[in-house]
């Protein structure tokens, strides 16, 4: 029986840190690049989760489409979109832009795939600052829309690469739960 699968879309803001903050949550890499490489239309990242469901281990196949920022490639996004189990939001909390952006990667890849918040993350990306530079109390305000969504924040330190791994680790069990539910839904209304 070949292992069950997943698609994970990371999505947010052109610039916002979705390719470090994947790149350290799936140990492709551990330190920043010094130099913006934009995402062009979306890269594809195969990883492997482990997972017991109802007493059975299994290995998840987790195919994550670490999606560009740039609106031009909107017209893609149905197909990224398609089949999608859980959708992680990244922005800069002290960008008001990339606050009121992420309403509209809601739309694609939260309402449109009929997800529940259940299966999304949210991370304030904040790769270029330390905490305590004083920023942290001028965030933007998000809509509502994202407050039943579990936040963390990214800094990409060495020092949390552990805890963003765990969290991502946390995160797939949980969207793992929920596509185990809907398949055992799918199989008895066959």
């Amino acid at each position: 029986m070949p292992a069950p699968t997943m698609k994970i879309a990371v999505v947010g803001p052109l610039a916002s840190g979705k390719s470090s903050f994947i790149n350290f949550a799936t140990e492709t890499r551990e330190s920043f690049t010094e130099t913006y490489i934009p995402t062009v239309p979306v890269r594809i990242i195969e990883y492997e989760a482990p997972s017991t469901t109802r007493g059975r281990s299994e290995t998840w196949n987790v195919h994550i489409f670490d999606c560009s920022g740039d609106t031009k490639f909107e017209h893609t996004w149905p197909a990224m979109s398609y089949k999608l189990n859980g959708t992680i939001f990244v922005y800069d909390p002290d960008d008001k832009k990339h606050a009121e952006e992420l309403n509209l990667w809601y739309n694609n890849f939260v309402e449109k795939p009929n997800l529940t918040e259940k299966c999304c993350l949210l991370v304030a990306s904040r790769k270029n600052q330390d905490e305590e530079d004083g920023r942290s109390g001028h965030e933007a305000k998000l809509s509502t829309l994202f407050s039943d969504i579990p936040r963390i924040t990214f800094n990409g330190k060495a020092d949390e690469i552990e805890t963003i791994k765990q969290t991502f680790v946390d995160f797939l069990k949980k969207v793992i739960v929920e596509t185990s539910r809907g398949q055992e839904q799918d199989e008895r209304f066959k």
